[in-house]
């Protein structure tokens, strides 16, 4: 055979497998349900800066049209051509509707307004101080459980007795069950951190297995990585008494032993905190687990709904082995009210002189006791 013959064959060849090739990609987009998607180079918008978003359209032979909207554009705003503004720190949807061919697509996509970057913000972002982190989305402080020191410590009743001589005035509940030979504790918080912060936590605790009821010292550890468990938390600020909640941050689901979040400011009212209210979710082991879990909390006041859309205050739904709650009224931190009556009558006590010290040393030991 010629070279020239040989050169013409593979040209053939070439251009044959070309065109079947392009015919396959015909019928794939045919084939295709139509769809759109929203394209970003990131889902992050710094405030009174500019984010451009665009829209691929799939499946379809028409030139769409398109359409933006923003689930709350006092925080971002979005204009005609998909370009986004940050206006204030927080969560907007941005949802695209294309028309084509006779069709409606949407698609959605969360987008964070996030405050100016600084070193501060920066440095703890990318590694933990003392075992808190910062997030730029929601401009929330949050424990990094993997690898904090308060792991070593577990937690007893005692800590929460003594929070309030060191600023912390916060509401809890505690979900205590056995399950798979152990003793299990799973407790929130929510309320006022100090003089600056106010946030949320939840935490997973366990012990070895008793047939007694914990005490005032009774020590449960961190969960172990073994125990650790999917959830996700979200907190709202009911800023002005009013009744109208907004989201103040979201610790997406992940495996946790302690999810935490806290927001710079300061409460309204301390205690109790029902202006502040949680919803999130926690994935058990198992159907027993469930069960038990369940059980508790009921037993701390909580009431069983028949689904999400029926979720409330204080209510939770299961489904599978995932729990739902809402939580913002139970609260078992009564017992930090007579705490506080007896700091000030310490503060008092020294003024009239050691047999008054003596006296209330031996009723702080009492309340604590009997707590």
């Amino acid at each position: 055979m010629k070279k020239s013959t040989r050169i013409t064959a593979i040209l053939l060849i070439v251009l044959t497998l070309g065109t079947l090739f392009a015919a396959g990609l015909a019928v794939a987009a045919e084939d295709a349900a139509p769809a759109v998607r929203i394209v970003a180079d990131t889902n992050e918008v710094t405030l009174f800066k500019r984010l451009t978003l665009s829209a691929q359209v799939s499946g379809v032979a028409g030139n769409p049209s398109f359409k933006w909207k923003s689930s709350d554009p006092l925080k971002a705003a979005v204009n005609r051509s998909g370009v986004v503004t940050g206006l204030a720190i927080g969560k907007s949807t941005i949802t695209v509707t294309a028309t084509v061919d006779g069709q409606t697509l949407t698609d959605s996509m969360d987008i964070y307004v996030v405050q100016p970057g600084n070193s501060v913000h920066d440095f703890l972002r990318d590694r933990q101080v003392l075992g808190y982190q910062y997030s730029y989305k929601d401009d929330y402080y949050y424990t990094n459980d993997r690898d904090c020191w308060q792991k070593y410590f577990g937690f007893s009743k005692f800590y929460d007795l003594v929070a309030p001589y060191m600023l912390l005035e916060y509401d809890y509940v505690r979900v205590y069950f056995p399950y798979g030979g152990k003793d299990w504790m799973i407790q929130l918080w929510k309320g006022q951190y100090g003089m600056v912060f106010y946030g949320a936590e939840t935490g997973i605790y366990t012990k070895r297995h008793t047939n007694r009821e914990p005490g005032v010292f009774t020590l449960y550890n961190c969960a172990k990585e073994g125990d650790w468990l999917d959830m996700n938390m979200t907190m709202y600020h009911d800023t002005t008494g009013l009744g109208t909640y907004k989201r103040e941050f979201t610790r997406e689901t992940g495996k946790y032993w302690w999810c935490t979040g806290f927001k710079r400011g300061h409460l309204r009212v301390e205690e109790p905190a029902r202006e502040l209210r949680t919803e999130g979710t926690i994935h058990l082991k198992d159907a027993e687990m469930t069960r038990q879990f369940t059980d508790g909390l009921k037993q701390c006041g909580f009431a069983e709904v028949a689904d999400e859309s029926a979720l409330r205050p204080d209510t939770f739904c299961v489904s599978g082995n995932a729990v739902h709650y809402v939580w913002q009224n139970i609260s078992q931190a009564e017992t930090t009210v007579p705490v506080k009556a007896l700091a000030v009558a310490n503060v008092l006590a020294p003024l009239f002189g050691p047999f008054a010290m003596i006296m209330m040393f031996f009723l702080d030991m009492g309340l604590i006791l009997l707590s």
